[in-house]
């Protein structure tokens, strides 16, 4: 709730706009879309540590001030910081048709392989790229995009997606993340959200021309009265998943991590027993895969993606000095 209505008065120096071209979903063709990041680099590129990706949550964008602060602090502690509104949200809305999921594997891939080529063309004169990691931090929904991506990764002689992973607060289990946000006291939340992520279809159909003749569309946009509900009858169909059950089962990284492992890089998990939405005990069982890639903090306080505390938000030290030591 602070990061919703604390006003934001510092910008960013240097913010490069970036437009990353993307494959229409569920066809490997491109068709004009686009994903929008901006890069933020550090005063100093000679002593760039490396680049960070940064991606935010259900119903954000790259103006959520919780991702900008984060994306600040990298800058000043020397890492290149890129800020990509996944597909339909935020500023990007009108560059690509539909909205992304918790598995829009296809378009981050895509996105990163195009943001790799990219800074090897622009920054070979200035600094060695060979000896850079590329890490990626995703906040909430954000970190289980991230993830299962690099899930996803086709590796090639080994080689990561990324060279490292913080997720903040992030669903690992779609369906019981999303029954506990349908708790009573999770109404006013729920309403929220979902009054934004309905602005996003809203505006997504709009542009295409798909509302103006159309009441049959508006009426089932309107009388959506849960984000499962969004998830089935919206969600789950237009990324090719054949119900809501195969959206949640194939979407959620728990049910992958364990067989999959290989293709994951070093990984920090943050979260917050007392996380209203996002149950934590799915990240506190990753525990037991007595793995050295998993880095684990479970907080008794901290909320969902919040971690306040009067130096400022406890998590964005924790993944800056964390990307520092590996």
């Amino acid at each position: 709730m602070r990061d919703t209505f604390v006003i934001d008065f510092g910008k960013s120096k240097k913010n490069k706009k970036i437009f990353f071209p993307i494959n229409k979903i569920l066809i490997e063709k491109f068709e004009s879309d686009f994903l929008l990041g901006f890069l933020e680099l550090p005063e100093n590129l000679k002593s760039l540590r490396g680049f960070v990706i940064v991606t935010h949550g259900l119903g954000g964008s790259t103006k959520r001030f919780g991702l900008r602060r984060i994306s600040r602090k990298l800058a000043n502690n020397g890492f290149g910081v890129l800020k990509i509104n996944l597909r339909g949200s935020g500023s990007a809305r009108y560059l690509a048709k539909g909205n992304y999921c918790a598995r829009c594997s296809s378009d981050v891939n895509s996105a990163i392989n195009y943001f790799k080529k990219l800074i090897n063309l622009e920054f070979k004169d200035l600094i060695k790229i060979d000896s850079l990691p590329i890490y990626g931090v995703g906040l909430s929904l954000g970190g289980t995009i991230l993830l299962n991506a690099c899930l996803d990764y086709d590796e090639n002689k080994g080689e990561k997606l990324l060279d490292g992973l913080a997720c903040v607060s992030s669903p690992l289990d779609l369906s019981s993340c999303s029954l506990c946000i349908e708790k009573p006291r999770n109404y006013i939340y729920q309403r929220w959200l979902l009054h934004r992520l309905k602005n996003q279809l809203w505006d997504g159909f709009n542009d295409e021309g798909k509302l103006l003749n159309n009441e049959k569309l508006r009426k089932k946009i309107r009388s959506l009265k849960s984000i499962r509900e969004l998830d089935e009858k919206f969600t789950a169909p237009s990324w090719g998943f054949n119900s809501l059950e195969d959206y949640y089962i194939k979407a959620s990284p728990i049910f992958r991590i364990q067989n999959s492992i290989k293709k994951l890089p070093p990984m920090l998990f943050i979260h917050a027993k007392d996380d209203p939405w996002v149950p934590y005990k799915d990240t506190l069982n990753l525990r037991k895969e007595s793995n050295d890639k998993f880095t684990i903090f479970i907080t008794e306080k901290g909320g969902h993606n919040g971690f306040h505390s009067i130096n400022g938000c406890w998590s964005d030290e924790v993944v800056k000095n964390w990307f520092m030591s590996i």
